[in-house]
């Protein structure tokens, strides 16, 4: 069953990004990334659009990349994911994300590269590679250690526990904690405070604030792929993953 990711109007200038699967907790697959860079395409060229609001469906944000396709990256020379969340830290207009229920791997590295992060109080965060025998993509290694500090990431990143929305409030990850049912609603809230502001300047500090370590990201996003593209070819990370299907009987 593919995810459905759609687009929405609301007044003012905003445009919502809606990732819809439920029955598979919205996860991302190759498809899914090739439609969210054509969506973040457009929404860049609309000249209507202000601010744009991501965010899930059936109290899930996303969790994170089918595992079938880390399979399938053993022969691969790119990774589709992070050609996505590039093109999302390339959008040049703010991006407020709502989450709610869940927010794995992927799903937690994508606030990395969000404006503004707005998450439900049972929210649950993890980055579980590890556990997959894989390693952290979308420069998850350069920009949570900025955030977090080095300790919380490296706890995060190698032990692969989940982690509560207002643990992910005390690092830095998200900007608010709301009450359940309340992501999106705030993530609007922020959303309609920013259309009243002037709109090229906005541009400019978003511009300022990622143009003084954008060589860096960038080295971080390069690195991490060569080396996820490493471990989805090893035979510990293709073990690990049939071990995961095998446990939920597929």
């Amino acid at each position: 069953m593919a995810t459905d990711i759609t687009t929405s109007w609301r007044e003012g200038g905003i445009e919502l990004l809606r990732i819809s699967c439920p029955e598979r907790r919205n996860i991302l697959d190759a498809a899914s990334y090739a439609r969210l860079i054509e969506l973040l395409d457009a929404a860049e060229a609309d000249a209507e659009v202000k601010v744009l609001v991501i965010t899930g469906s059936e109290n899930c944000f996303t969790a994170g990349n089918d595992l079938n396709d880390y399979k399938a990256l053993a022969n691969a020379e790119r990774v589709p994911a992070i050609a996505f969340l590039r093109r999302l830290r390339a959008f040049p207009k703010p991006v407020v994300a709502a989450a709610e229920g869940l927010a794995l791997g992927l799903g937690t590295s994508i606030l990395l590269h969000c404006d503004f992060a707005y998450a439900g109080h049972s929210t649950r965060f993890c980055l579980p590679f590890v556990n997959l025998a894989l390693t952290p993509l979308g420069a998850t290694t350069y920009l949570l250690p900025r955030l977090a500090g080095g300790k919380a990431t490296t706890a995060m990143l190698m032990l692969g526990q989940p982690f509560t929305a207002a643990r992910a409030g005390e690092l830095g990850l998200i900007t608010d904690v709301a009450p359940d049912g309340k992501a999106l609603m705030q993530a609007l809230d922020c959303a309609e405070r920013l259309v009243a502001k002037p709109f090229d300047t906005l541009l400019a500090i978003k511009a300022l604030l990622r143009e003084s370590d954008d060589a860096a990201v960038e080295g971080a996003f390069a690195r991490e792929e060569r080396r996820l593209l490493e471990r989805c070819g090893s035979p510990e990370a293709q073990g690990a993953i049939d071990a995961f299907f095998a446990r939920r009987g597929r």
